[in-house]
């Protein structure tokens, strides 16, 4: 190597330095500079200071929330404990002092035992079952089974599963296969997947809050899921239920419901209304929900009718509710809801 090359090399070096050191020149004066270093760790550490805060000021409010409570119920019970001394030490008075001394006891013991509990936003609920009820509908998509529900109760247990039959002409499994999710028997027609059905934990919620016994016909039933519809859970606005024992069918009709909708899978309120039927009648109930116009949609619940013998259909057979009945289930209910809308027209 000549020494000419040598110096040849070494001038290239000093203008590739000199370029790059104009390029970073013109680049911190006109051009976007990027953060250091100790500017992006302040911004973490700001970060990780305005968590901690916000952390402590939801803990502070629920102590303050809590502690309005705390005072609330210690002067409602001086209330009345001075009412029920009230009522030693001025006999003249003393049935009232003591009717307001045991109004003030209670009433704290309300307000300290039972203060109001948090509440989730119906979109937040709305959200979280969404995905729940894809995840459902696409196991039943991907498997190729059949657009039909069946409520089986399990009176083992005291619960209810969701049957989702592989064939259209299919068998009712017996409760065993059913509490497994994917039902696979030596019998073709009784296979498909069975779920937890959406229903069971309000219907649990709603035995709790029964005053008397869940009914045992038709029409008490619908009595009974409706008015929890609209008043202990407030799912919709109103519910209106028509039954018709002798066939074996409960329709019940909805208006303004406030979580999810008729194509969702397993939709609560369908889901509720058909887990009380099955538990009232301690019978497989397919359930089957139509979209209308005049209302949001229209659920109908059919079970088998057994006849003066003890066979079902009349016939002497003991089948069990099929495919044919969710589709005549259906039809029946688009008949009802497309009536209807005729009817308001016709007015």
């Amino acid at each position: 190597m000549s020494a000419d090359d040598a110096r040849e090399r070494n001038r290239e070096s000093a203008l590739n330095g000199e370029a790059r050191a104009v390029v970073s020149a013109a680049t911190d004066d006109g051009g976007e500079r990027r953060p250091d270093a100790d500017e992006a760790g302040s911004a973490r550490a700001e970060l990780v200071d305005l968590r901690r805060e916000n952390a402590r000021l939801r803990q502070r409010y629920e102590e303050l929330r809590r502690g309005r409570y705390r005072q609330t119920a210690v002067a409602l019970a001086a209330l009345g404990v001075a009412g029920l001394l009230g009522g030693a030490l001025f006999p003249p008075v003393r049935e009232t002092l003591v009717v307001l001394g045991a109004i003030g006891l209670f009433a704290a013991a309300v307000t300290r035992y039972l203060s109001p509990e948090r509440f989730i936003p119906v979109g937040v609920g709305s959200a979280v079952f969404g995905a729940h009820a894809r995840n459902h509908a696409a196991v039943v998509d991907e498997l190729g089974l059949q657009d039909a529900a069946v409520y089986v109760p399990d009176a083992d247990r005291d619960g209810v599963r969701l049957f989702v039959p592989e064939h259209r002409d299919y068998a009712l499994p017996d409760a065993e296969a059913l509490r497994d999710t994917f039902v696979v028997t030596d019998d073709d027609d009784a296979r498909g997947v069975a779920f937890d059905p959406s229903g069971g934990g309000l219907f649990d919620e709603f035995a709790r809050s029964l005053d008397g016994p869940l009914g045992d016909d038709p029409d008490a039933l619908a009595r009974q899921a409706t008015d929890a519809l609209v008043e202990l859970f407030e799912l919709a606005e109103t519910a209106t239920a028509e039954t018709d024992a002798a066939d074996g069918r409960l329709t019940v009709r909805v208006e303004d419901c406030r979580f999810a909708s008729a194509e969702t899978f397993d939709t609560p309120v369908a889901s509720f209304v058909a887990v009380v039927v099955a538990h009232g009648l301690d019978a497989p109930v397919v359930t089957e929900v139509a979209a209308g116009e005049e209302m949001d949609f229209a659920v109908t619940c059919r079970w088998e009718v057994e006849d003066s013998d003890g066979d079902r259909d009349g016939d002497g057979n003991s089948d069990e509710p099929s495919a044919d009945a969710a589709s005549e289930t259906g039809n029946e209910a688009e008949e009802s809801v497309t009536g209807e809308a005729e009817a308001d027209e016709r007015r």
